[in-house]
């Protein structure tokens, strides 16, 4: 697995730090409702879901909410979004393939680095896991 920090922009300039785990196979990005209930009060643009998720073991888990807005990685910046549900402790933060999409990503698993781009910088980030 591979695992960074990224930054959620909030509507006033606050900005929340969240542990990602980086997953090409994920089709959305996705937060744990329980950190999500921890840090939602500094996203306010965020906005109830009901949306029905599909899960690899082809389980159906309903959305709670869902955000959309500016995500940061060492400085390189991206409009994002992400969907809401309990994962029962299984993790945090997915970071899907539209969110590394919307970075550019390129990852390099001979040396477990990560490059990332916007349209102007690219940077190589390395995995953070524990």
């Amino acid at each position: 697995p591979f695992m960074h920090q990224i930054i959620l922009h909030g509507p006033q300039g606050e900005l929340t730090r969240v542990k990602a785990l980086f997953d090409d196979g994920t089709m959305v990005g996705v937060m744990c409702a329980s950190i999500f209930n921890q840090i939602k009060h500094r996203l306010n643009n965020w906005m109830t879901s009901s949306k029905n998720l599909r899960m690899a073991n082809r389980n159906i888990v309903k959305s709670i909410a869902k955000w959309s807005g500016t995500v940061e990685i060492n400085s390189i910046k991206a409009q994002c979004g992400f969907k809401v549900f309990d994962s029962a402790g299984s993790w945090g933060f997915l970071f899907g393939k539209p969110m590394l999409k919307a970075f550019k990503v390129i990852h390099d698993y001979t040396s477990d680095t990560i490059k990332i781009f916007d349209n102007l910088h690219s940077t190589t980030i390395k995995n953070q896991i524990v």
